[in-house]
């Protein structure tokens, strides 16, 4: 099966889905359409066809709009995962052949993993939604990326501050999750597309380079031209902090620093490669190669404020 038609829903703003964009655009090989909402403002480029539904995400529409199309990507963002439930069902309805789910991240099929966190929990009973419409006609990939590194300087996430160059460690800040960035997992994606057997029905993982905190404080430290402040956390009471005030309240925040929880925590397996997650997607196709170094090099030059 070759794909050809390409739809994507949450390209706008700065998300996953834009780099996904960007990377079709420019490689030519695909007709492309975003799906939006009514009311959006988002802008595309001339060659992507936009097509507008209702707010409403109704059921016949989203089936007129996915008609025609072989793959749906959804890159909807962290608490919006019951849309993808409308997107699925329109999609099989419509015959699409390939729906990538807004995944982007860990293994969310591990139990530990749900039981830590409410996103993880969440994208994996869409993974299996999308498992019980498996059919001749109709499959899906889940695309585990990881953490993007370059976002996580940009947002603070990790508890590495490059802004005002602190670190907190957790534990000893020596763990090694997987790392990426959005633009390579931009790049995955449309090598999954032009290999559609790749990932088929199944999570693959992207590990282009393992890194720890401590590693990307070094390099930061080195491209800076500046030493860290460094502190610890106790990682068990802010797991247990988390989890209660997001019992307690649904706070957004506390399911965010679970996520962080995850990719920082050795038990929760972040390290694809060396904990034998498999299919790796770059143990069977061509990807280009990125390092901590390059990642923290292109985030410094970008931020010629923070150097000393």
């Amino acid at each position: 099966m070759a794909f050809k038609n390409i739809l994507l829903f949450g390209a706008g703003g700065d998300s996953i889905g834009h780099y996904i964009l960007q990377a079709l655009v420019a490689d030519g090989s695909f007709s492309i359409t975003a799906l939006v909402r009514q009311s959006s403002k988002s802008a595309f480029p001339s060659s992507v066809a936009v097509t507008r539904v209702a707010d409403g995400f109704l059921h016949d529409d989203l089936v007129k709009a996915l008609r025609g199309q072989d793959v749906v990507i959804s890159t909807i963002g962290m608490f919006g995962q019951a849309e993808q439930y409308k997107l699925i069902d329109a999609a099989v309805e419509a015959g699409v052949g390939r729906f990538i789910p807004s995944e982007w991240g860990m293994d969310n099929s591990d139990p530990k993993n749900q039981e830590l966190c409410p996103i993880f929990k969440g994208k994996s009973e869409v993974e299996t939604y999308l498992r019980s419409k498996e059919s001749e006609r109709f499959s899906w990939t889940a695309v585990a990326t990881s953490i993007w590194l370059e976002w996580v300087l940009d947002v603070n996430f990790l508890d590495i501050n490059p802004t005002a160059h602190e670190v907190q460690y957790w534990h000893d800040g020596s763990h090694k999750p997987s790392l990426t960035t959005r633009a390579y997992g931009a790049q995955a994606t449309l090598q999954l597309l032009k290999h559609p057997d790749v990932g088929k029905n199944q999570r693959i993982f992207l590990c282009p380079v393992e890194g720890s905190q401590r590693e990307v404080v070094a390099e930061l430290e080195k491209q800076q031209r500046v030493k860290y402040s460094v502190s610890h956390v106790d990682t068990e009471s802010i797991v247990r902090g988390a989890q209660a005030k997001w019992q307690s309240g649904r706070d957004v925040m506390a399911a965010y620093k679970l996520v962080a929880a995850g990719v920082l925590l050795p038990e929760y397996k972040a390290d694809f490669a060396t904990a034998g997650k498999q299919p790796i997607l770059e143990q069977v196709l061509e990807m280009p190669k990125l390092t901590v170094e390059d990642i923290v090099r292109e985030w410094v030059e970008a931020h010629p404020e923070t150097v000393c």
